[in-house]
């Protein structure tokens, strides 16, 4: 399908100067960025919770740890999203990456001189988060503008299938190079993905630039003189005036805060039963990577069954299903039990993501997308931090068991908000 010029000039790119890009040699530079970019960031929450809980011994600092590497970011995601519909997704992706690839490297060097704290983890972790939203908003602001309406599932499908991919390989490899080479080779790894994601990014952006020179710049897609914050705050009144937006935002978010319980919670249920570290880094990769496939499985399920008008219906199914996965099927005390639980808990995300995107891209007005996409994204996801705090504290002060009761119980109060909150139309 041929992109409209209104949708292209959304992402900061003159028509004719984005077909020369994206049918060129430069395509493939995209693809490995975005790649790269998303497998260090899969890599890094693992690598991130494995050295807290090695380092610090406390599943409370990793718990706080995922906090710090997502909630600031999902703070300023309302500025981020304004930042996209201003400059545009490329140039605000590269930004991002090579922020990322400095702080990263940064964390590496101060465990090396053993100077890594706590509290320094966590300002170097919450600077990171700050240019965070960027990519994740930029990149999936670019996708539906190249699919039909009517395809948006199966769309949504293939690109969530796509980056469980990433979600499968991020965990396993986190895993195996932590229990081979330590921390901070590991971090020094991701470090250099970013860094190889914003080269990649930066070649894409030169070549944008020579191709348009003979077209002129780049129209503005916003409106002359605005400012930033009000571009920022029409995107959260939009969103909070959409009720179908509003309604996946509590759910989701909900739902999230059960899968960031699930992050910290995994680790030291495999520890506990597992007493060798190295054993117990790559039975955690190993048990992501599985979730990561299912997560895979499930939406392209989901995208060859959910039509519009049935998104909501398998939303709510799935969150059911996800909350018996985590209990009582992963909690039967065994890895078995628990990597299958896992598993089937994945197959219901990938559904759960398939119903949530569609709906998304439907009920928001496309002139709107950049801004409303990146608010949606992070609002959806603002539980995840808090997930990680209550999976820490939780666990420290009780079992993996009665935590994942816990998380079973917000994963059936996340579908319960998808029944009631999301409307059938709108």
């Amino acid at each position: 399908m041929t992109p409209r010029p209104s949708d292209l000039q959304e992402a900061g790119i003159p028509s004719v100067t984005y077909r020369k890009v994206l049918t060129s040699r430069n395509v493939p530079q995209l693809l490995l960025a975005a790649c790269l970019s998303r497998l260090a960031h899969g890599m890094l929450l693992f690598v991130v919770v494995l050295y807290a809980i090695a380092e610090f011994g406390s599943a409370e600092v990793a718990g706080l740890s995922g906090a710090f590497l997502t909630l600031p970011g999902f703070l300023v995601s309302p500025l981020a999203g304004a930042v996209l519909d201003r400059f545009g997704a490329l140039r605000a992706v590269a930004m991002d990456t090579t922020a990322s690839a400095a702080l990263v490297g940064g964390i590496a060097v101060f465990s090396f001189l053993d100077q890594l704290t706590p509290a320094v983890l966590y300002v170097m972790l919450g600077l990171f988060s700050l240019t965070s939203p960027l990519t994740d908003g930029g990149i999936r602001t670019l996708f539906p503008q190249f699919v039909p309406d009517a395809a948006y599932d199966r769309a949504n499908a293939l690109d969530l299938s796509t980056y469980s991919v990433i979600e499968v390989g991020g965990p396993l490899v986190a895993g195996a190079l932590f229990a081979l080479s330590g921390a901070d080779p590991a971090l020094l790894t991701v470090a250099a993905m970013y860094g190889l994601a914003a080269l990649s990014l930066s070649l894409l952006r030169a070549g944008t630039a020579k191709a348009g020179a003979d077209r002129g710049a780049a129209q503005d897609p916003q409106k002359p003189g605005q400012h930033l914050l009000r571009s920022a705050w029409e995107g959260i009144t939009y969103l909070v005036r959409n009720p179908t937006l509003r309604g996946l935002a509590a759910s989701y978010a909900v739902f999230q805060v059960a899968y960031g319980m699930l992050v910290i919670i995994v680790p030291v249920a495999v520890a506990g039963q597992v007493a060798d570290e190295a054993s117990s880094s790559r039975y955690v990769g190993l048990i992501w990577a599985v979730l990561g496939l299912a997560g895979g499985t499930g939406a392209l399920l989901a995208g060859k069954y959910v039509r519009a008008g049935l998104e909501r219906r398998f939303m709510v199914g799935a969150l059911v299903l996800s909350a018996l996965a985590v209990y009582p099927v992963s909690a039967l005390g065994s890895l078995v039990a628990l990597g299958a639980g896992l598993a089937l808990f994945g197959v219901m995300e990938g559904t759960v993501n398939v119903g949530l995107m569609s709906l998304r891209l439907r009920r928001t007005e496309p002139e709107r997308l950049g801004r409303v996409m990146t608010v949606s994204i992070s609002v959806n996801l603002i539980g995840f931090p808090v997930g990680t705090s209550l999976g820490g504290v939780v666990v420290d002060s009780g079992s993996p068991a009665r935590a994942l009761a816990i998380a079973a119980a917000l994963a059936l109060a996340a579908a319960v908000c998808a029944r009631l909150l999301v409307p059938k139309e709108g």
